[in-house]
């Protein structure tokens, strides 16, 4: 072979590269980057785990100077918001301990009350065992939203028998104690049923989510639900048990309230029932008004899919002009790279140019991805600290760094955050606007006249188009005629050119366990001249050899450097990393200007997609699903009543719940993304359990104890509800503080 070729020892060509740097030494280091992808059904902290073990056991074996640096595990995420909602978890049973203790002044109801926590939390994991539910960061979620509603069925038991206990005390001739427990529990078992299943009700339209927010927001709906199921069973069976235990007034013996629900129900008697009951009119008006004003905030507020995950690492995807080479993106990223290490709490960078030999993940050598670790002092384990700065902080520096790079379009997010993207669009960024058509320059030119219009929309300058260019090809274009003349099928003309310019693998050699490929190829001066190669012997018909320029046109020629299909069909795209919040009702403004400014020629047209795509979706779905629980909500309430009016009363109560949330989160966050709406759920699940066990009592006063429908009645029966409809309440949302504290955490 060594007589008609050179034999050398070579590499397959390179279509990317890999770096590694960290503080303080701040000097890239060339190796490979592993990336390790999960199977579903298994647990990432145990395989993560495993995958540590895997290499220490292989340090052993690596060669001097190879080491292992570690870049990005999602186990850090989930760690920390696993850490966080079990502390919030603690952090609110405990409040939630304080409220009922300061309502019942009393040991024993408020660890009656507690001890439906543990048992319904318990009952729970057992379900979860048996149903092979895994407990993860959004079914803990699900617990964090039920841990205020769990003890609510119980709360209202407890106070209920209690109250019915110190009553009875009271009497001369007291009642059996278990006699009078049976019956104040009885007393509450339906509107503790009912409020059950329109707790349960008001969560099953997350079930109905499809996709990414399918993925993430049915777990915290099946968690709720379960919890509550088992709260019930809890309330009817535990729990008055309990107190057959622990609760025993004594005889004869005045029990009175304590001094802060003598106080409460005080007030309530002398404000708001006086003002109600004697201007009925007038407090309808007010809370008609105070309703619509609070609902008309919705259309202001800002729209997102999801809220910003607050990861441990962050991603930067930079990309540069179509046809950099490799050595020159090198030097690109070394600069990017010395920008995003000079960022203060930036502990390490890897980097990846373009992809991998047999990577699954196309793109050109002119991209760039970064992996930035900014984790804290003694997370890092190099002795380099954040100094205390918020990862919005460093985030935000590490924009305004990579800024000042010209001729480089680069977007900052999270792992997951780039992830998501890419499953909603295809497109690494919120915004993907795409553009379908036949004529590759004619879709470019509309796609530069969109990006023009979003320029001028505040929120979208970062606008980047498809990196497609007209690039110098070599063309080789067969002439089938003179070709069929020397007896050469155009396939089989491109097979020998395929071997000699591109190079074939002939053989495969081993040494060892080392497998080598063994490859044939023209010399670079041959493959890099048009001139040799329209000379080279092509092999005809009967064992002719023909020059390639008598049966093919050799020539230099421009075309695109790539062609983006979708559904069969050529697309150019534009990314958009919006620098607001506000990415919906910028959306629909961009769609109204370009629908006026440019005109689509026929055969063309324009496709909006992104995160914003599947928040409308799922909101839509979301709002159907609801409307559909509500009217079987209502058909229930009408069974359970008997009448259409307490049907609508509580119907009614719960737009009128919803207020503070609107207003809270105007003023907060003024932003609604899918977890707000799920907030909304649970507190429209909570207004309408308190309105059903209210109007119950209503009817128990005059059914079972000789009231009329009276002013008087009215009072009594607010006043005695007051303390579980409070406690239920307040235990609902107090629970949730330690949650929402640890949101930016």
């Amino acid at each position: 072979i060594g007589d008609v070729a050179n034999v050398v020892w070579g590499v397959e060509p390179m279509r990317g590269d890999a770096t590694v740097s960290q503080f303080p030494e701040k000097s890239a280091t060339y190796g490979v980057i592993m990336s390790i992808t999960k199977a579903p059904g298994f647990d990432t902290r145990a395989l993560t785990e495993q995958i540590k073990g895997a290499l220490e056991e292989l340090k052993s074996t690596f060669p001097q100077g190879v080491e292992t640096t570690l870049l990005f595990q999602q186990k850090d995420f989930i760690d920390n918001a696993i850490g966080n909602l079990t502390e919030a978890i603690r952090d609110g049973a405990i409040m939630v301990t304080i409220i009922l203790f300061l309502f019942l002044l009393n040991f024993r109801t408020t660890f009656i009350t507690l001890m439906a926590m543990p048992l319904s939390f318990g009952i729970t994991m057992l379900v979860f065992l048996w149903m092979g539910i895994s407990v993860n960061s959004m079914t803990l979620g699900g617990l964090a939203v039920a841990i205020g509603m769990v003890g609510d069925d119980a709360i209202v038991d407890v106070e209920n028998v209690f109250r019915r206990l110190r009553e009875n005390a009271a009497l001369p001739h007291p009642q059996p104690k278990l006699q009078v427990i049976a019956r104040a529990s009885g007393e509450v078992r339906n509107s503790i049923l009912y409020a059950t299943v329109l707790i349960i009700l008001v969560f099953l339209p997350l079930l109905g989510l499809t996709g990414v927010e399918g993925k993430l927001f049915a777990p915290i709906a099946v968690a709720t639900i379960i919890s509550m199921m088992a709260s019930f069973v809890v309330s009817l069976t535990a729990i008055p048990v309990l107190c057959s235990i622990l609760l025993n007034p004594k005889h004869g013996h005045e029990h009175k309230d304590g001094f802060l629900t003598r106080g409460m129900k005080w007030l309530l008697e002398n404000t708001l029932l006086r003002f109600g009951l004697s201007q009925p009119l007038v407090m309808l008006g007010i809370v008609l008004m105070i309703v619509i004003a609070a609902f008309s905030l919705y259309p202001k507020m800002n729209k997102d899919f999801l809220p910003k995950f607050q990861e441990e690492t962050a991603l930067v995807a930079a990309t540069a002009a179509p046809g950099t080479s490799l050595e020159e993106m090198n030097k690109i990223s070394d600069v990017l790279e010395q920008q995003i290490l000079s960022v203060e709490g930036v502990s390490k960078v890897g980097r990846r140019l373009g992809r991998a030999e047999r990577g699954d993940h196309v793109v050109p050598v002119s991209t760039a991805e970064f992996d930035v670790d900014f984790r804290k002092g003694e997370d890092d384990g190099e002795g380099h600290s954040g100094g205390g700065r918020g990862r919005k902080e460093i985030i935000a520096d590490i924009t305004a760094k990579l800024k000042t790079v010209p001729g480089v379009f680069a977007v900052v997010s999270g792992p997951l955050d780039d992830r998501i993207g890419h499953m909603m669009s295809g497109v690494s960024a919120p915004v993907a606007i795409k553009v379908f058509g036949p004529d590759l320059e004619k879709l470019r030119q509309i796609g530069i006249e969109i990006q023009t219009i979003a320029k001028t929309i505040p929120g979208f300058e970062d606008c980047k188009l498809d990196q497609t260019s007209s690039i110098p090809q070599l063309r080789i274009e067969a002439d089938r005629d003179r070709a069929k003349a020397y007896g050469i099928a155009p396939g089989k003309l491109n097979d020998q050119l395929s071997a000699l310019i591109g190079g074939k693998e002939v053989a495969e050699l081993r040494e060892g366990q080392r497998a080598v490929n063994l490859v044939t190829r023209l010399p670079v001066e041959w493959r890099d001249s048009p001139d040799k190669i329209a000379e080279l012997p092509i092999e005809a018909g009967e064992g002719q050899r023909i020059p390639l320029s008598l049966v093919a046109d050799v020539r230099e020629a421009k075309g695109p450097n790539v062609i983006f299909r979708e559904n069969s069909q050529r697309r150019f795209a534009l990314a958009i990393k919006p620098t607001v919040q506000d990415v919906s009702n910028l959306v629909v403004k961009l769609r109204d200007e370009v629908t006026e400014k440019v005109k689509l020629p026929e055969g063309y047209f324009i496709t909006y997609e992104g995160e914003f795509q599947a928040q409308q979706e799922a909101t839509q779905r979301i709002a159907i699903f609801t409307l559909v629980v509500l009217a079987v909500i209502a058909f229930l309430l009408y069974g359970y009543f008997r009448t259409p009016f307490f049907a609508i009363q509580v119907l009614c109560d719960i737009p009128l719940a919803l207020v503070g949330g609107l207003v809270f989160t105007y003023f907060k966050l003024n932003n609604i993304s899918i977890a707000t709406i799920v907030g909304f759920i649970a507190v429209a699940g909570v207004a309408a359990r308190n309105s059903i066990m209210l109007i119950s009592h209503y009817l128990h006063l005059m059914q079972h104890e000789g009231e009329g429908f009276t002013k008087k009645m009215v009072i009594r029966g607010t006043k005695e509800r007051l303390v579980p409809v409070l406690m239920t309440a307040l235990a609902a949302g107090i629970g949730l503080i330690p949650l929402v504290l640890a949101a930016d955490q």
